[in-house]
Order: C-alpha cells, then structure tokens, then sequence
C-alpha cells in the first residue's frame, strides 16, 4: 500500500513539472509596434531645472515618456506616467544650453522616435545663493548671511585652514530657508582664513568666498550672576522646581531628580519667565538644556519659544521695553515619532541644543524666554539648564 501511494505522488510529480514551461522575465513583446511619439513641447524655464508639458500619442500600450539629458558629463533619465502630460527635470548646476530627447515609451519597453528640444534653465540656486553670500567676522568665529529666493535644498559649507595651511570642511548648513546667517565659533582671536561655498543635492557646487577675518571674543556668562526677575504676568515656578535651578550648572536627568529644573503649572498659554544675567551683554549664542532620558524630545520639554531682551523692562509685566532677540524651535536629529531616539538624538540632549543671536542683537541685562509649544502640546513647561555666550559691557 504505501509503495503505491509513494508511486502515485511520483507520478503526480512528474505531471506538475511536465506541464511547467520556461517564463521569459523583463517586459514580453505583445507583437505592437512602437509608440508614436510626444508631440508640442512646451519649455518653462525655472531656478537650475526645466519644466517639459506634451502632448501623448494616443496608444493604448504607452506605458511612460521618458526624459534624457546630459548633466555634468552623467547622462540623467527622468520619467512620467502615461497618465501625466508633465515632466519636470532638476539638478542643472549652470544657464547653458542642454539638449533634451523625450521618448514615448510602450509596455514592452519600445521607444518612439525622439522629440529634441534644446532649453536653458535658469540660474540654479548654488549660484544665486552664493551671489547673495556675505561673511563677516563674529564671536568666536565668522558669519556668513544668505538669501535662497527659492527655498530650494542646499548646503552651505564653512572651511578653515588648519595649522597646515590646507582647507578643511568646519561645517555644514542644510537648509531650504528663504534667507537666514550661519556661523561657525571656536576659534581664537587671531587673524585667519575662512571660505564659504553653496553645494545642492546634486553635487552642483558654487565657487568659494574667501575672506580673512579676525574673530571675535567670546566668553560664556558667569551663570552666577544671573538672578530671577519676577514680573506680575510672570509664571511662577510649580512642585519645587524652581528658577534659579537653571543655571546651577548641573546637567539634569531623570537619575538625579534631586536637581530638578524650572516646572511651571498649567495653565494660562503662552507661558514666559524672565531673569537677569546680572551685567549687561552682547550675547552671541544661547544654549538650553531639555529633561532627559526617556523624556527627551516628548512631553513638557520646550520645542518653540522666543527670548526677548531688554534693559528696562516694565513693572507691570507688559511687553513694553522688550525686544525680540531670537526665535527658536527644538529640532530632533532623526526625525523620528516620540519615544523613540537615536544616539544622535540623545547626544543632543546631553550637549544641549544651541541658538545663534542674529548679527546685530542688541546688547542687554534683562531676559524673557515665551514658551510657545511643547513637544507634547501642553499647557506648562519644564527646563532644565540655560548658558549664554558673548561679551560683557
């Protein structure tokens, strides 16, 4: 019996593979010819890229147009579905003249014959960035101020030379802002040379501004000057945690719970504090410290907020003697949902997130941070640390 049955699955098999044939793989011919091709091209020009509008054959089988172009000496293949009747090819890191060869494109990956138009795109933003570029001197190091009218994607790199007299990469700005300044700091206050120079995502990259300039001094504020200066609109500090425990110049987790930071209660929303740095200053950058540990980047922990400075500030708690030094939002390196952090995220936290004073900030004793939205939308706020940089008057 069981000699049988092994003979009837032989057999079964055998019938199962007989009946299996070869399947060519990739695109099958389906015998049509190729398609015909696009027709009235129409050309719109924009920053460093072009826009390709069409007509498409009427061919049941057309699967895509494609695009092919030259850039940079690398041949470029950019598509469209067969339901759109636009194409818009990017990367272009110069104004000359490019050809362009448009092909209709068949399900069996036949192609019509090329339609060749000839376009120049307009000037890309690695130029016109780098056109906008000026570099100044600043604390600790050099600024460099940029305009990106169309907020495209770019990089804006800061050299140095090291002790070898060679050009190192200092660091790198990714921004898609329509204008802003970027600094680089550390450095001592002696004369040396800088350059600045605008990439995109596409490897296109400007020419380079060169400048030496003289940085700077720079200090970090005595924090034990600094004292709160409580105002009538002021929120006042909830569960012990109160002001003076930000600039106690202890790093705050959730291990050591018996340093706390300032907690507000919930409540009344925009929340704000002001404290005094105990001299007068020309601040150059600000750095806060969020709660850490599994908290960081989540709950009450600060993400946009504005500090104010003034010299004189009312008595009653208005806004009046208060000028507005510098907005800033907490950013987490890898993007990623709450309650979930990379090592890069919680690096952050640890060396505290940093805030550059626009050129020209006024100098100040006297200082308002509003709190404007925490990463979990609350109505009360905690921090835990501040430090600020610049120099006394």
């Amino acid at each position: 019996m069981k000699i049988f049955q092994y003979t009837r699955y032989l057999l079964f098999a055998g019938v199962l593979l007989g009946g299996c044939k070869d399947t060519p793989i990739g695109p099958q011919d389906d015998g049509s010819g190729a398609p015909g091709p696009v027709s009235q091209v129409r050309v719109e020009r924009l920053p460093g890229a072009v826009r390709l509008q069409y007509n498409l054959p009427g061919d049941k089988n057309l699967q895509h147009v494609k695009a092919v172009v030259a850039i940079n000496g690398q041949q470029r293949e950019v598509k469209a579905s067969a339901y759109q009747r636009v194409l818009e090819i990017a990367g272009f890191g110069d104004t000359a003249e490019h050809e362009i060869k448009i092909y209709a494109v068949s399900r069996s990956e036949k192609l019509s014959q090329p339609v060749s138009v000839r376009v120049r795109p307009l000037e890309p933003p690695v130029m016109s960035v780098f056109a906008s570029l000026d570099m100044k001197e600043d604390f600790g190091g050099a600024t460099v101020q940029f305009a990106n009218d169309a907020e495209a994607d770019i990089s804006i790199v800061m050299l140095t030379k090291n002790d070898a007299g060679e050009w190192v990469d200092e660091d790198v700005l990714y921004t898609k802002k329509k204008n802003g300044y970027y600094a680089v700091r550390g450095f001592d206050t002696i004369p040396r040379m800088f350059g600045a120079y605008v990439r995109d995502r596409w490897n296109n990259r400007s020419d380079t501004l060169v400048k030496e300039l003289k940085p700077v001094f720079e200090k970090q504020l005595d924090r034990r000057n600094f004292f709160e200066y409580y105002l009538p609109t002021d929120e006042k500090a909830a569960w012990s945690w109160w002001m003076p425990n930000i600039w106690d110049g202890v790093i705050v987790n959730n291990s050591n719970v018996d340093k706390p930071g300032f907690h507000t209660a919930p409540g009344r929303w925009p929340q704000w504090f002001t404290f005094s740095l105990g001299v007068k200053a020309k601040l150059s950058r600000f750095r806060f410290w969020q709660r850490g540990a599994w908290i960081s980047f989540t709950d009450r922990n600060i993400r946009k907020f504005e500090l104010y400075g003034s010299n004189d500030p009312a008595k009653d708690g208005s806004w009046d003697g208060w000028e507005l030094l510098l907005q800033g939002e907490s950013v987490k390196p890898s993007g990623l949902p709450m309650g979930t952090n990379t090592a890069e995220d919680l690096a952050l936290i640890g060396a505290g997130e940093e805030f550059v004073f626009p050129p020209g900030t006024p100098e100040v004793k006297y200082i308002r941070m509003k709190v404007l939205e925490t990463w979990g939308n609350n109505d009360s706020f905690y921090i835990m640390q501040v430090a600020f940089w610049g120099t006394d008057l």
